[in-house]
């Protein structure tokens, strides 16, 4: 009978031991479900914010500062350069106007490219005369005096003073037109800017030559005259 009883309060307690297992375990899921749900969303009311709580720079756009003014006037834009003479002189021999193109090279003398560009353009005007036998003589004639006054103002012999550019401007070139360059006594052998076109078409109109000089010793007293004054 004792046995009986005891069993029924094991029973008794094991029911009680597994409900309360059961219980507890219930609500811990419940528990847990609850933490992680989200939170149910403000009210309007609740989520409204007064002006003073927001910043400045939400309220009202930023405005930008103003320019600050120079007190000195604005620069002029920079003028365009000026073509180099060169440039002017392609561009009037490309368009056929040799005269003018002549007269600016004579414009940059005494430089020596000058000399130079009026020479190539002098025998392009010999070319184009050659059914003119006198006006093509005319124009090798004042070919052969360019390039014996471009010598005589350059001259880079060993023996021969040597100016620069800015001393050759301190001469009268006015006074240059007044010498008379012999092909006879000068030749050609020592004129740089004569080409063999040029020795080709003197020798037809003029001869041969058999002694060539520098203009500087075949007019020497009238040069050290013309350059004693420079320093």
């Amino acid at each position: 009978m004792i046995a009986f009883f005891s069993i029924v309060i094991t029973v008794v307690l094991l029911g009680i031991t597994v409900y309360g297992l059961h219980r507890y375990q219930t609500m811990e899921v419940e528990y847990t479900v609850d933490r992680s749900m989200p939170l149910p969303p403000l009210d309007d009311e609740l989520v409204q914010v007064s002006p003073e709580q927001v910043p400045r720079q939400a309220q009202e756009p930023e405005t930008p500062p103003a320019p600050r003014l120079s007190a000195s006037k604005p620069e002029p834009p920079p003028e365009p350069r000026s073509e180099n003479w060169l440039e002017r002189v392609a561009a009037l021999k490309k368009s056929g106007d040799m005269d003018q193109a002549l007269a600016l090279c004579e414009d940059e003398f005494p430089l020596w490219g000058a000399y130079n560009q009026a020479c190539i353009i002098l025998r392009t005007q010999i070319r184009n005369a050659t059914a003119d036998s006198t006006h093509e003589n005319a124009l090798l004639g004042r070919l052969y005096r360019l390039a014996a006054t471009a010598e005589l103002l350059h001259d880079k012999s060993p023996q021969a003073a040597h100016y620069t550019q800015t001393q050759l401007k301190e001469l009268d070139l006015t006074a240059l037109k007044e010498l008379e360059f012999s092909y006879d006594a000068i030749g050609y052998a020592h004129l740089r800017l004569i080409r063999k076109s040029d020795i080709k078409l003197m020798q037809a109109r003029w001869g041969k030559v058999h002694e060539h000089g520098l203009p500087r010793d075949y007019c020497q007293d009238w040069w050290e005259s013309f350059t004693r004054h420079i320093v």
